[in-house]
């Protein structure tokens, strides 16, 4: 699966057993133009996990790259953003 941020093509992969799931369940790679989301998560958990790593790269694209690395603010944008449009994760 592929997903556009701000015009940049971003490949959606999971990953098994490449997260401490307490801990994180995603990270973008803004080089490498990659998302990774744990895979052992469930349906609702892989598309917030989605969205709030498309919102860590929407703000470094746009030059925020200092709320793009406050993880509280990330945290509580996408998950308002997941809620308020049930965006929904789309599997290969």
């Amino acid at each position: 699966m592929k997903v556009s941020i701000c015009g940049v093509p971003h490949r959606v992969i999971e990953c098994k057993d490449d997260f401490d799931a307490d801990i994180h369940f995603g990270l973008i790679d803004y080089k490498a133009c990659e998302i990774k989301i744990n895979g052992d998560l469930t349906s609702e958990m892989k598309d917030s996990t989605l969205v709030h790593e498309m919102m860590h790269g929407i703000l470094m694209h746009l030059g925020y790259e200092e709320l793009a690395q406050d993880e509280k603010f990330v945290r509580v944008l996408g998950n308002e953003i997941y809620r308020s449009f049930s965006i929904r994760f789309e599997r290969e």
